[in-house]
C-alpha cells in the first residue's frame, strides 16, 4: 500500500533542497561578481535569489498562510518569466565589465 503522506515528505524534502542550492548558486554567483565585476553576474545572481523566492512563495501555503492556486500559479508563472529574462540578458549582455586580476 503507497502512502500519500510519504511522498509529501519527498516533495517537502526535495523544495527544501531545490532552495538551499539556489541560495548557494546565489552566493557563488555574487561571489564570482566580486572577482570579476562582470555586469551579468549580478544579472544571475539575481535570477537564482528570485528562484530562492519563488521557492519560498510555493511553500507559504504550508508554513504562513494559504495561497489560492490561481494566485500562486500566477506569482509563479510571473518569477518564471523574470527569471528567464533575466538569464536571457545575462547571456546576451556583452562584456562590459573587467575582469581583475588578484
Amino acid at each position: 500500500m503507497v502512502s500519500f503522506d510519504q511522498d509529501f515528505d519527498t516533495e517537502e524534502f526535495l523544495n527544501f533542497a531545490i532552495g538551499a542550492f539556489s541560495l548557494v548558486l546565489l552566493a557563488l554567483s555574487l561571489s564570482a561578481y566580486r572577482r570579476t565585476h562582470l555586469n551579468r553576474m549580478l544579472l544571475v545572481s539575481a535570477a537564482f535569489g528570485l528562484f530562492a523566492v519563488e521557492v519560498v512563495v510555493t511553500q507559504l501555503d504550508f508554513f504562513v498562510f494559504p495561497l489560492s492556486e490561481n494566485a500562486e500559479g500566477a506569482i509563479t508563472a510571473l518569477l518564471d518569466f523574470v527569471i528567464l529574462l533575466l538569464f536571457f540578458f545575462a547571456v546576451v549582455r556583452g562584456d562590459r565589465g573587467k575582469i581583475s586580476e588578484q
